[in-house]
C-alpha cells in the first residue's frame, strides 16, 4: 500500500496549483489507471460518468504543470516513486475535472446517474473459493426527454449486463459480455468447461489484445472470440457460438486441456497436512474419478509439484524468508538463539535454532546430550542436525537443531560451536552419538572437556557386520549393559571364545565409550542415540517440505510436547516423576524378599539368591552399582530403607524431583504467526539469502535411509486354517479340517493303522 495525496478544486498560477483542497488515500500497488480514477472520483465526491478526470503529478516544475498519468504504466511509475523516493513522498496527484455535456430535449431537468455499488461475494462450486462481481444499478431517475432517456438507458443496460469473473471462479458455461480479469483466468475457466462438456479446443489466435478458440474438429461450428476490454487489462467475451457438431472420434480420454497446472488446482487441498502422504498414483486415480480424464505419470507428478509450490510456496523462496522468520521467532520467544551462515555468493550454508524455553529447561535435565543427523527429502536436500536430552520423566527433551548442506567436519563443528554459545557448559557433561568421524572430530575441538560416548546400537551393527557369529548380538548387549565389572569381564570372555578378534576390536574402540560399568561419568540409562532418531521420525513427513515449513513443523511438534508435559507435571502428586516412581515400585516386590542385616546406622548387608550386597545409604552406593550409576535406589537399597522406615523418594537424584520436572517445561513455545503480520526491520528485509545450488540426482528422490546388512526382517508365517502364526496349512496341527499331507494327518493315520493291526479281527 502507498499513501497518496490528492489535490483538487484549485487553480493554476505560474505552473503552480494553489488554493486547492486535499485528500489522503491508501492505494494498493497493483491499481490500474481506471481503478485509480474510480477511487479518486469516489473520494472527492464527483460523478465519474458526467465528468472526465485528468491526473498529473510533480506540478511544481518551472516550465510545465507536471507529468500526466494516462495509463497503467504511468500509475505504476508514480506509485513506485511515492513508495521508494523520499522527495516524492508527499507529491500529490493534481486532479483536473472536465464536465461532459449531453444534449437533452426541452423539459429535461436532470440526468440519470449510475453509481458504483459495493462488491458482493458469491460462492464458487468446484474450487470452493470466493469471487467478486461488479454491477451498476440505477439509483435515481428524474424526468427527462425521450432522446436523453434512450442514451442513458443503453448505457445502463450495458453495465448491468457486465459480469467480472475473477481468479478461482467456476461457472457452468460462457456467454457474451462476460469479462475476465486476466487471460489466465479465461483459459482456466474455458479448460474446466471443455473437460466437463467432453470437448477439446485449439487456439488459432492469442496475443495481447485478443484470444480466439475453435474446436479441434475443423468441421465443428463451436467458436469463441475474446478481446481486451477498452483500455484495461481485462478481457471481454465478444462472440460465443456454443454449438458442437464435432465427431466422436475427437473425444479421447487423454484430454489436451487437462494440463498439470489445471490438475494442480484440484489436488491442492490434499497437500495441506504434511502427515498425510499423497502419492502420484493417487493423483492419477483421483483425476480419473473426478474429471474422467486419463493422465500419465509425468503429468501427474508435475501437477503434484505445482500444487505443492502453490500451497507451501516454492522451495527456493523459503530460503529468502529465513532471516525474517528467525527475527520473528526470537521476538516472540525471548532468549531464543538463531544463526544463519552464508557463503561468499550469499547462498545458504548453515542454520542453527535453539528455543529460549529449551535453553532454560536444559538446566533441569540430566547432563547428557544426544546428537544425530538425518537427510532432508526436499528439493534442495541437506541434513537436519538434532541435539536433545532426557528429562526427569525419561522423556525426550528437544535442545537445539540445525540444517546444513552435508554431514561433514565443517558442518558439525559449526553446529557444536553454536550449541556451546547457546547453552554454555555443564559439569560432568557427556555427549552420545553414533561413530560418525565428523562428530568425533568436532567434539574434540569444541568440547575437549566433555566425554564422548558411542551409541551401543550402532556399535553392535558394526560389530555384527564385521564378525558374523551366532549369539554375538546378545552377548554384546549384556556386556554393554552390565553394571558390575565382573559381569562385563564374563561376557567379554564369552565373546572372545567365539572369535578372539572380537575382544581386540572392542578394546581398541575403548570400553569406556560404550560399556556402562567403565564409563568415566554417569550416563544414566542413555546408552543409545535413539531419542535423537525419534525426533527425526516425529518430523518424517515434514522433512519433505520446504525449509520454512520444516522449521514451523518442528516448532509445532515441540510446542505440543511442552504443553502436554506441563499438564502431566501439574497432575503428578508424587515427590518424584511418574517414571521414577514406577522404577522404584517395580523393584519393591523383589526388595520384600531380601534378608537385611544392619551393620551401622546407614550401612547394610542385603542377601538375595545366595548373594550378598553391601548398601551405604549415606554415600548412596551399592555393590550392584545400580544405585551408583542410575541415582535411583536399587532393590537392595529399598530393602535397607524399609528397614529404617524412611522415605524412599528422598534417596532419588534431584533430576527426578517433580519440581525439577515442572521447571523443565515451565515456559511456553509461541508461534510466529502469519507472514502478513510480521513486522520486519528494513535491514533484515533487504538481506539477501539465496538457496543452495540444486544438483538433481539421477532417478527418484531419496526418501528412505539405506538399511545396513544386519537389519534383517523376519517374515511371520500365518496359517490359513487356524489363523495362528509360526506354521502354514500343510504343517497345521490345530485345525480339525486336516490337509491330506499334514503331519497331524500322517500321525493319526499311522496310529490308526497300528491299532488296526494289533486289534483282533471282528466277525
Amino acid at each position: 500500500m502507498a499513501i497518496v495525496y490528492v489535490a483538487y478544486d484549485g487553480k493554476w498560477e505560474n505552473n503552480a496549483y494553489v488554493d486547492h483542497k486535499l485528500k489522503v488515500l491508501m492505494v494498493s500497488m497493483d491499481k490500474t489507471c481506471l481503478q485509480l480514477q474510480m477511487q479518486i472520483a469516489k473520494s472527492i465526491g464527483i460523478e465519474e460518468e458526467a465528468s472526465k478526470i485528468r491526473m498529473l503529478y510533480n506540478a511544481n516544475l518551472e516550465t510545465s504543470k507536471g507529468v500526466e498519468i494516462e495509463n497503467d504504466s504511468d500509475v505504476e511509475m508514480y506509485l513506485y516513486l511515492v513508495k521508494n523516493e523520499e522527495e516524492y513522498k508527499k507529491c500529490p496527484i493534481i486532479v483536473e475535472i472536465e464536465e461532459t455535456t449531453i444534449q437533452y430535449s426541452e423539459g429535461s431537468k436532470d440526468s440519470v446517474v449510475a453509481l458504483y455499488v459495493e462488491e458482493e461475494q458469491i460462492l464458487t462450486t468446484t474450487l470452493v473459493q470466493k469471487t467478486k462481481k461488479r454491477r451498476f444499478q440505477e439509483v435515481e431517475e428524474t424526468e427527462t426527454s425521450s432522446s436523453s432517456s434512450s442514451v442513458w438507458e443503453s448505457l445502463k443496460r450495458e453495465k448491468e449486463n457486465m459480469e467480472i469473473i475473477t481468479k478461482g471462479t467456476s461457472i457452468e458455461d460462457l456467454k457474451e459480455n462476460l469479462i475476465f480479469e486476466s487471460k489466465e483466468d479465461l483459459k482456466e475457466v474455458l479448460s474446466m468447461i471443455a473437460i466437463k462438456k467432453k470437448f477439446q479446443y485449439r487456439v488459432p489466435k492469442s496475443d495481447k489484445k485478443r484470444f480466439m478458440a475453435r474446436c479441434i474438429d475443423e468441421k465443428c461450428e463451436w467458436y469463441l472470440s475474446v478481446r481486451v476490454y477498452k483500455n484495461t487489462t481485462m478481457y471481454k467475451v465478444c462472440t460465443y457460438k456454443n454449438v458442437h457438431t464435432c465427431s466422436l472420434e475427437f473425444s479421447n480420454p487423454d484430454h489436451r486441456q487437462a494440463s498439470s497446472h489445471l490438475i494442480s488446482k484440484y489436488i491442492q487441498n490434499m497437500l495441506g497436512d504434511p502427515k498425510v502422504e499423497y502419492k502420484t498414483n493417487q493423483v492419477i486415480s483421483d483425476v480419473k474419478r473426478v474429471l474422467g480424464v486419463t493422465v500419465n505419470y509425468q503429468k501427474a507428478w508435475r501437477a503434484m509439484q505445482n500444487a505443492r509450490d502453490e500451497v507451501l510456496g516454492p522451495a527456493s523462496d523459503s530460503y529468502g524468508l529465513l532471516p525474517s522468520y528467525c527475527h520473528v521467532l526470537k521476538k516472540n520467544n525471548p532468549g531464543s538463539v538463531t544463526k544463519i551462515m552464508k557463503d561468499s555468493q550469499n547462498r545458504f550454508k548453515f542454520l542453527f535454532v535453539a528455543y529460549g524455553v529449551s535453553i532454560e529447561g536444559w538446566k533441569h535435565c540430566r547432563p547428557v546430550i544426544v546428537v544425530d543427523g538425518t537427510f532432508l527429502k526436499a528439493k534442495h536436500g541437506g541434513i537436519l542436525f538434532v541435539a536433545c536430552a532426557k528429562d526427569g520423566n525419561n522423556g525426550i527433551f528437544p535442545l537445539a537443531f540445525g540444517v546444513g548442506e552435508s554431514e561433514n567436519n565443517e558442518a558439525w563443528e559449526w553446529f557444536f560451536t553454536s550449541l556451546k554459545e547457546a547453552i554454555g557448559g555443564r559439569e560432568e557433561l557427556c555427549i552420545v552419538s553414533d561413530r560418525h568421524l565428523s562428530i568425533a572430530n568436532a567434539i574434540k575441538k569444541v568440547y575437549p572437556e566433555t566425554h564422548h560416548g558411542i551409541c551401543m546400537h550402532h556399535l553392535k551393527e558394526n560389530l555384527i557386520k564385521r564378525y558374523m557369529v551366532a549369539g554375538l548380538h546378545d552377548l554384546f548387549f549384556k556386556a554393554a549393559r552390565a553394571y558390575r565389572h565382573s559381569e562385563f569381564e564374563k561376557y567379554m570372555s564369552e565373546m572372545s571364545s567365539l572369535n578372539p578378534k572380537i575382544k581386540d576390536y572392542l578394546l581398541e574402540i575403548g570400553p569406556g565409550r560404550w560399556a556402562r560399568c567403565l564409563y568415566p561419568r554417569r550416563r544414566y540409562n542413555i546408552q543409545t542415540s535413539n531419542i535423537a532418531e525419534s525426533i527425526n521420525s516425529a518430523v518424517k513427513e515434514a522433512r519433505e517440505q520446504p525449509i520454512l515449513k520444516l522449521l514451523d513443523e518442528l516448532r509445532k511438534t515441540f510446542q505440543n510436547w511442552f504443553l502436554e508435559r506441563s499438564k502431566l507435571a501439574a497432575s503428578t502428586f508424587y515427590p518424584v516423576t511418574t517414571w521414577a516412581h514406577k522404577e522404584m515400585r517395580d523393584k519393591l516386590e523383589k526388595a520384600n524378599c531380601m534378608e537385611v542385616e544392619q551393620l551401622q546406622t546407614n550401612t547394610f548387608n542385603v542377601k538375595y539368591n545366595q548373594k550378598t550386597f553391601f548398601v551405604d545409604l549415606e554415600k548412596r552406593t551399592c555393590t550392584c552399582r545400580q544405585f551408583d550409576l542410575d541415582e535411583i535406589p536399587c532393590s537392595h537399597a529399598i530393602a535397607g530403607i524399609d528397614k529404617l522406615y524412611r522415605n524412599k523418594y528422598e534417596y532419588c537424584s534431584k533430576w527426578y524431583d517433580i519440581m525439577m520436572y515442572k521447571n523443565t517445561y515451565n515456559g511456553s513455545l509461541n508461534p510466529v504467526g502469519d507472514k502478513e503480520d510480521w513486522n520486519i526491520p528494513e535491514d533484515i528485509k533487504q538481506e539477501i539469502l539465496l538457496p543452495p545450488i540444486y544438483k538433481p540426482a539421477v532417478g527418484s528422490r531419496k526418501k528412505q535411509r539405506y538399511k545396513s546388512a544386519t537389519e534383517t526382517f523376519k517374515m511371520s508365517t500365518k496359517c490359513g486354517r487356524c489363523r495362528r502364526t509360526g506354521h502354514n496349512r500343510k504343517t497345521c496341527k490345530f485345525s480339525p479340517a486336516l490337509h491330506p499331507y499334514s503331519k497331524k494327518h500322517n500321525t493319526n493315520e499311522a496310529s490308526t493303522s497300528c491299532k488296526a493291526q494289533s486289534s483282533p479281527t471282528a466277525f
